[in-house]
C-alpha cells in the first residue's frame, strides 16, 4: 500500500464514525454564544490551498516525522483510494456507502491538507484543514454538524485482506473555539485484538472552514485527558484559521 493513500484507511474509519448521519455535539457552554459564532462565521472566509496546507505546517511544527498532504498529493491519491474501499467488505450498508462517499470524495471546490504525526507505538494524530469555496458544500458540512444522530452508525465493522475491523462509537460532550463543535470516541478491535486507547476525534466548523484533530492508540490515556489535548490542539488550528483568513 502506498503511503499517499494510507491515511484513507484510519481515516473512514473515524470519519464513518463521526460523521455518518453526521453525528454533532455542542454543549451549552458553545450554545450560548451561537449568535457570535454565526456573526464569526461570515467574517471567517474559506482558505485557500496555499492557506490550508500552511496551517497543517504550523500545526506539526519542526516535527520531522510528520507526513504532509496538499490538496494537489490528496486528490492524486483518490482512484487508489477508491480501489481499497471498492475492496472494504463494510456493515451496515449504510455505512459503507458513507465512507466510499467521504474516501472518494468530489474535492472540486474545496482546498484540503492533512498532516499526519506518529507517536509512540501505535499512536498517532492526525490533523485536518477544509477551505470551503463551494457555498453549496459549506452548507451541507454545516447540516452535518447540528445533527446529534450516529443513525445507526454506533457499531461498524469492515473487512479487506484478511483483516477483520470491528468498532463502535459515542458522542461525546465537548466544546472548543470553533462555532461548532463535534467530538466522538471509537474503540476498535482489529482480527479480535483491541487497538489500545481507540481513536478519538474532534472537529470544529470555523466561517468557512473546517478543522479536525484525530487522537488514536493512547493506551491508557483516560478521556478527560485526550478529550483536553484535543481540545488544545482544536483551538490552535481554529486560531491559525482565523489567522490566516484575515
Amino acid at each position: 500500500m502506498k503511503k499517499q493513500a494510507f491515511w484513507v484507511l484510519p481515516m473512514a474509519a473515524a470519519l464513518a464514525l463521526s460523521g455518518c448521519g453526521s453525528s454533532g455535539n455542542e454543549s451549552s457552554g458553545s450554545s450560548d454564544g451561537s449568535g457570535a459564532a454565526q456573526e464569526q462565521s461570515t467574517e471567517t472566509a474559506a482558505l485557500t490551498a496555499e492557506q490550508v496546507s500552511a496551517v497543517v505546517k504550523s500545526l506539526v511544527g519542526d516535527n520531522s516525522k510528520a507526513q504532509v498532504l496538499d490538496g494537489d498529493t490528496i486528490k492524486a491519491s483518490l482512484p487508489e483510494s477508491k480501489k481499497l474501499i471498492e475492496q472494504m467488505n463494510i456493515s451496515p450498508e449504510k455505512c459503507a456507502e458513507f465512507v466510499a462517499q467521504q474516501g472518494t470524495q468530489d474535492l472540486e471546490g474545496t482546498n484540503m491538507a492533512v498532516a499526519i504525526v506518529p507517536g509512540e507505538g501505535m499512536e498517532s494524530t492526525t490533523y485536518s484543514v477544509l477551505g470551503y469555496e463551494d457555498s453549496a458544500k459549506l452548507e451541507q458540512a454545516k447540516s452535518m454538524a447540528e445533527s446529534k444522530d450516529l443513525q445507526g452508525c454506533d457499531k461498524f465493522t469492515m473487512s479487506m485482506s484478511g483483516q477483520e475491523i470491528s468498532a463502535s462509537a459515542k458522542v461525546l460532550d465537548a466544546s472548543s473555539d470553533a462555532d461548532t463543535t463535534i467530538a466522538t470516541q471509537t474503540s476498535m478491535t482489529v482480527n479480535g485484538t483491541e487497538v489500545p486507547g481507540g481513536s478519538y476525534q474532534m472537529q470544529g466548523l470555523v466561517g468557512a472552514n473546517a478543522v479536525m484533530v484525530v487522537y488514536s492508540g493512547g493506551g491508557d490515556t483516560s478521556e478527560a485527558e485526550v478529550l483536553d489535548k484535543l481540545t488544545g490542539e482544536l483551538n490552535k488550528a481554529v486560531a491559525e484559521v482565523k489567522s490566516a483568513a484575515k
